[in-house]
């Protein structure tokens, strides 16, 4: 069941990933979420969380990632947990290997990681000498001049949902997508943990933790 519902909520939330990442330009960093509000009350009853690991989800059943792209990474688990025990969210953390068919949460959160390279157009001013009424003068931003430059994006993908009842896959009610250029900011680590913070920040049923 937990490898099935990995699997599933991955390929279902890497369509939001598709949609979110054709902006042409990401000049600093982005955070978006989605949500379905016909699934508040899935929100309000919720009181535990798990989350997918790469040991959970066998080989033959990961997603067709390529060198830039890792799912299910510890680093970004521990982050996850760490906000979604934290306010707003305020759950019950349920560790991986302490989930049994009696001992099942209330939502699962996976998560994605990618590098890919964009491009896009700069433009710079140029001066140069132009004629006037009062003759020939000097145009300091004449005219602009495009660049075509090369950039690498980092995404941060992470899809909540609930858990597998029966054969259809699991209902995917959150997703959250961070991205930002490779190398603007602070370190990987730091700009993910805040990506993180940020994604879980926007979550429907907002709580204050005992």
């Amino acid at each position: 069941m937990l490898r099935q519902f990995a699997f599933a909520i991955f390929a279902a939330s890497s369509l939001l990933a598709a949609s979110c990442a054709n902006d042409p330009i990401v000049q600093t960093g982005s955070v978006e979420v989605q949500f379905n509000q016909d699934n508040i009350a899935d929100f309000q009853s919720a009181q535990t969380f798990s989350v997918v690991t790469a040991d959970i989800v066998p080989d033959e059943s990961l997603p067709d990632l390529d060198e830039n792209q890792r799912a299910f990474t510890d680093t970004v688990n521990q982050m996850i947990v760490e906000a979604m025990q934290a306010e707003p969210v305020c759950l019950s953390f349920i560790d991986p290997d302490d989930v049994t068919d009696e001992n099942q949460p209330d939502l699962w959160a996976a998560n994605g990681v990618a590098r890919d390279t964009n491009g896009g157009y700069v433009y710079q001013c140029v001066g140069d000498w132009w004629w006037g009424y009062w003759g020939w003068y000097w145009n300091s931003c004449a005219y602009w001049v495009p660049s075509y430059v090369e950039y690498d994006v980092g995404s941060l993908l992470i899809p909540v949902g609930l858990p597998i009842v029966g054969d259809p896959p699991p209902d995917l009610i959150f997703a959250g997508l961070a991205q930002s250029v490779v190398g603007s900011g602070g370190d990987p680590e730091t700009k993910a943990r805040q990506a993180v913070q940020l994604i879980f920040q926007q979550w429907p049923d907002k709580r204050s933790c005992p």
